[in-house]
């Protein structure tokens, strides 16, 4: 293992069935090292890194394997470059698969201010699809020095270290700003997510502010690129989803009108009818009569 001068330990997941740091160079608080380990069997566990954390995959990510931010139920699958800010909290979930993976962990003052600039908040969410191909240029071209250092890799290490933190810092700056400048389609793993939310919550309110957090987008944003993407507007998906799923419970045998309204989350059986009756052009009686009969 190469290693420069410095105390920075790697992060070992404390999970893990092996884990072997095969090269590392340390330079001024930035640690660089390439790092194998694997999991050979599926389990839960607690994630919360204490330094700004970015990485490369340099081989297939396992699929099912996810990060959840505190809160969240869903997540976004990694990508081939992924960054996770100082002091976030995750629960993984980790599945039988093997990882060999470029890191790079800043303890570095520099580092830690350009993270902390005004335009980058520290409250900036993780990404964990950092497309940003500069960002990965950089990152390969270290991969290639700590496989084989050269002259002064130390410098060159905190040389392109320090740059790769103002390019993330732009790319993430430019995607925050976007959120409420652009008009773009919503993209595929949000729409999905977003869909699962709404179909697991039905019975209950489907607030458009939750819906964003869940998302992590604003809730204008949310709602411009779900319009833009669907073709109709979120509040009459989630009304056009109540109606659905109260058709699909009004046809089964046993329904009462009363229980079939609180799972699709209206208040009263006078609101669901009016609403249903509005939908269809039947009330939920007489929609089901007509289903039974037909």
């Amino acid at each position: 293992m190469m290693q420069s001068t410095g105390t920075i330990l790697p992060c070992q997941p404390l999970t893990v069935s092996y884990f072997h740091v095969e090269n590392s160079i340390i330079a001024n608080g930035i640690r660089a090292d390439i790092r194998h380990f694997a999991w050979e069997c599926s389990c839960d566990a607690r994630f919360e890194p204490n330094s700004h954390y970015l990485d490369y995959s340099l081989g297939p990510r396992a699929r099912g394997a996810r990060l959840l931010p505190d809160g969240k139920r869903h997540a976004p699958p990694f990508g081939e470059v992924s960054y996770l800010p100082k002091g976030s909290q995750f629960e993984a979930r980790c599945e039988p698969s093997e990882y060999r993976i470029f890191c790079l962990t800043f303890e570095s003052l520099t580092a830690d201010q350009l993270f902390q600039n005004e335009v980058m908040p520290s409250s900036l969410p993780p990404c964990f699809d950092v497309k940003a191909p500069w960002v990965r240029q950089g990152l390969a071209r270290l991969a290639q020095e700590v496989r084989n250092p050269g002259f002064a890799p130390d410098i060159m290490v905190e040389t392109i270290a320090l740059s790769l933190v103002i390019d993330l810092s732009r790319h993430l700056q430019i995607a925050h700003k976007c959120d409420d400048t652009a008009d773009p389609r919503m993209a595929g793993w949000r729409l999905r997510r977003l869909q699962e939310r709404i179909e697991a919550g039905l019975a209950g309110p489907l607030s458009i502010v939750d819906l964003a957090e869940e998302c992590g987008v604003s809730s204008r944003h949310l709602m411009r690129t779900f319009k833009n993407t669907v073709g109709k507007t979120l509040g009459s998906y989630i009304a056009d989803a109540r109606i659905a799923q109260a058709k699909r419970e009004l046809v089964q045998d046993g329904a009462l009108i009363k229980v079939v309204a609180g799972n699709c989350g209206f208040q009263s059986v006078a609101a669901f009818s009016a609403a249903f009756r509005k939908a269809t052009g039947l009330s939920p009686r007489g929609f089901r009569h007509e289903m039974l009969r037909g």
